[in-house]
């Protein structure tokens, strides 16, 4: 499947100035019918889109390089909200690294996707059976210094990740 995706993609939503750059295209999520993905062009912008095994769906791209901008120190930042066999948020974190989230008090599997932006940002997402609200819990390494901040998803959706305890 993810072979069959991939094809598709690459003859008719990642070709011209919006072809994946030197990382080429980064899997978000697969399912059965088929999968998410992200890249980033040769002029730094962030494209994704959503793809079956025969028709690329969902496709979007950031209009500017480097958007959202790059947090000079360290920062995360939502990217954008992906829709296929459920609901995702892909996010970035700048200049530090997600070792764990949580959903509440549960831990929440959070996905690598990639690294962008001559290395200074790596995408990541994670994915719910629908729309899902609240914050999430993540847990980031910098430079051997450990840290948590909060991810806010959004507002929609009747489940909800709630404050870890």
């Amino acid at each position: 499947m993810l072979d069959r995706t991939r094809s598709v993609l690459a003859k008719s939503g990642a070709v011209g100035a919006d072809a994946p750059g030197a990382q080429g295209l980064m899997l978000v999520r697969a399912w059965p019918t088929g999968a998410a993905y992200a890249w980033e062009t040769r002029d730094q912008r962030l494209r994704r889109a959503t793809v079956s095994d025969s028709v690329v769906g969902e496709r979007a791209c950031a209009t500017r390089p480097l958007d959202p901008p790059v947090h000079p120190d360290r920062g995360v930042s939502g990217v954008a909200t992906l829709f296929g066999n459920g609901w995702g948020r892909l996010f970035a974190a700048d200049h530090q690294e997600v070792t764990a989230a949580t959903c509440g008090d549960a831990p929440l599997e959070v996905r690598r996707v990639g690294t962008l932006a001559d290395g200074s940002r790596t995408l990541y997402a994670v994915w719910f059976p629908d729309y899902t609200r609240g914050t999430i819990g993540l847990s980031l390494l910098h430079d051997g210094v450990t840290s948590e901040t909060r991810f806010r998803l959004g507002d929609a959706g009747d489940r909800t990740c709630g404050e870890a305890a």
